[in-house]
């Protein structure tokens, strides 16, 4: 029996016209079958079927009629079987256990055979193997077409959130990928940290927690930069609880990965033209929360064209908190004025210093789950960054 080789007849390995006592060593690679016909034809009974019980049972009929097609025995019972496609379907499988990990901020897998996690700023290896590239083809089609993404030669870059596990999982197939399938997750705790329990974690001294609690209390408005898995989604998130609780906070993002304990919150996301109906952009989110008697902005990650709203927003008299990617403080402006300066010519790069400098208080640079420097911005144009604080 030869191993199954496309998507177009997944269940190939069988001889349709037998039957065959599967053993346990096969089960895994029967799984893999049924879930890749299942993807490959009917790939909208899988999306929502963890949650939508007519949507679970329509999976579970055809589940079925695909075993009793082939007339597959397996040792396990058909019943057991169901369950174990069930399970591998809206589980996480192998990574399950990486994934109820709360100190584990990253999954990364960028072959069958070659997984790493990051915990605390620390990248490690670790020991799974999906044995063949097909299995993790389809395992990476699944988890994205289950949180409602598209997945195919066609699109073969997806970026989906799981709300319910708090993930924001990004995953490439080829033809975009030459070496295979590829999947990176990103993980955000379902308990939040408390400030003090990241000074208890060696991110942030308490010398450091004195100055941003000061600026949270002053009314700041606070950017933190790094590169990404640096820590800070995980800082800003502790810093929003910190905020009064009658204040009222909009959180818009791309993604959902803020997950705020505050009351009084508003959490807002894109939409992607993939989505269906009218796309939402971040810009839309930003400009429309003008009108929605707010006290503070947060930006979950500026990337694009959005810098331009957001620092236009700075200017209004709210108060603005938002993450960008920069490899030191003191190039946080710069790219920020940057990414406004290619989208918008409307404006002179002076004249948008100028705007940050007015509307943006404080700069916080983390680099390996740790803050590295606190500074203030300077009021004129011409002046640098007046370091606050400074850990080696």
């Amino acid at each position: 029996m030869s191993v199954v080789s496309t998507l177009k007849n997944p269940l190939s390995f069988y001889d349709r016209a037998s039957e065959y006592q599967l053993g346990s060593a096969n089960v895994s690679q029967m799984i893999v079958a049924i879930t890749n016909e299942i993807l490959s034809e009917k790939p909208d009974i899988v999306i929502n079927a963890n949650h939508d019980d007519e949507k679970s049972s329509i999976l579970r009929n055809e589940i079925i009629r695909l075993i009793d097609r082939d007339m597959i025995f397996v040792s396990i019972g058909r019943e057991k079987l169901v369950r174990q496609i069930f399970d591998a379907m809206f589980g996480y499988g192998l990574l399950q256990p990486y994934i109820e990990d709360e100190d584990i901020s990253d999954i990364d897998g960028t072959a069958f055979n070659e997984f790493s996690i990051k915990k605390k700023g620390l990248r490690t290896p670790i020991n799974i193997n999906f044995h063949h590239k097909e299995a993790l083809l389809a395992y990476c089609k699944l988890i994205a077409i289950r949180n409602g993404g598209i997945l195919n030669e066609n699109d073969s870059h997806c970026r989906v959130a799981d709300l319910k596990m708090r993930l924001r999982i990004n995953v490439s197939i080829p033809p975009r990928n030459i070496n295979g399938p590829a999947i990176s997750i990103r993980k955000h705790r379902k308990t939040s940290y408390t400030m003090e329990q990241l000074v208890e974690e060696n991110m942030i001294t308490k010398e450091a927690l004195e100055i941003l609690t000061h600026a949270i209390k002053t009314n700041k408005s606070v950017v933190f930069c790094g590169k990404g898995a640096s820590g800070k989604t995980t800082l800003m998130r502790a810093l929003i609880n910190q905020i009064d609780d009658m204040e009222r906070v909009l959180i818009v993002e791309s993604d959902a990965e803020i997950y705020p304990d505050k009351k009084f919150c508003i959490e807002q996301r894109v939409k992607r033209d993939s989505e269906g109906g009218n796309s939402i952009t971040l810009e839309m989110l930003i400009k429309d929360g003008l009108t929605m008697s707010l006290d503070t902005y947060c930006i979950g990650e500026i990337t694009g064209s959005e810098a331009y709203d957001f620092i236009k927003a700075s200017c209004t008299g709210h108060r603005v908190l938002a993450t960008i990617h920069s490899d030191k403080a003191e190039d946080c402006l710069q790219r920020l004025v940057s990414l406004a300066a290619s989208h918008y010519t409307i404006e002179s790069e002076q004249s948008l210093y100028k705007m940050v400098a007015q509307g943006i208080d404080v700069i916080v640079f983390l680099k390996d789950f740790q803050v590295k420097q606190i500074c203030q911005v300077a009021k004129t144009y011409d002046q640098p960054l007046e370091v606050l604080y400074a850990k080696n």
